[in-house]
């Protein structure tokens, strides 16, 4: 069977201290008058780091080498997550039972989404077509997907935040989402939201192997990449 790309990262095997951040190319900006600006020199990009368990059965340890084999480096595609936060907060288990608020079943997605920037520069989405009263809390986020889900991107939101009866929610959200790379026809989404991203070759690692077979830990690192 062919191996596709992107290529969805296992979601077991991880050890603690896992870490999904963003990086920002920012440069200092020092004025005559003292004070100190700052310009941005590219868009803000998700780091994430995930260490890996040392005590991962033979089968898990066999999906972690794969994985990492096939993506060659940093010449392949694949889709990394905060791990922690597959679903709002408030919807830890998942969306079983919630309806729209103009009816049908809630699967995660929105039926629609715009993006405003305030006049303190941050980016303010408005979703539409969610479960009347839907609760998002400060850390969750919000997945956009198109292509036929290939292409992904993520941001996360940075208030706590509650729709409204006709199933509309506004919401501050960072990094703003890359209107160049995300297409309007996008789908946001509150579901596994993943983002696409490239291994940082210098800084992933797998452990030695043990007796049984089992590597011994290790640290995946990837960087967010954008492309439409």
């Amino acid at each position: 069977m062919a191996i596709l790309f992107p290529r969805q990262m296992p979601l077991t095997g991880f050890g603690a201290g896992h870490q999904f951040e963003l990086q920002r190319f920012d440069y200092a900006a020092p004025e005559d008058s003292g004070r100190v600006g700052g310009i941005a020199g590219s868009p803000a990009k998700w780091i994430g780091t995930w260490p890996l368990s040392r005590a991962m059965s033979v089968e898990m340890s066999d999906e972690w080498r794969a994985w990492v084999t096939s993506l060659r480096g940093q010449q392949k595609l694949f889709l990394g997550a905060d791990v922690a936060r597959r679903f709002p907060r408030a919807y830890g288990a998942g969306f079983a039972g919630l309806s729209r608020a103009g009816g049908g079943a809630f699967d995660g997605a929105a039926g629609s989404w715009s993006q405003e920037i305030d006049a303190e520069g941050t980016a303010v989405l408005t979703l539409g077509g969610l479960p009347a009263s839907f609760a998002v809390k400060r850390g969750d986020y919000v997945g956009f997907r198109w292509s036929s889900g290939s292409r992904r991107a993520t941001v996360r939101a940075m208030e706590d935040a509650t729709g409204n009866s006709a199933g509309s929610l506004t919401i501050s959200v960072e990094p703003a989402v890359d209107l160049r790379v995300v297409p309007s026809g996008a789908t946001a989404h509150f579901d596994n939201p993943l983002c696409l991203m490239k291994l940082l070759a210098d800084k992933t690692e797998l452990g030695g192997m043990d007796r049984m077979g089992r590597i011994q830990g290790g640290t995946i690192t990837g960087m967010q990449v954008m492309v439409p």
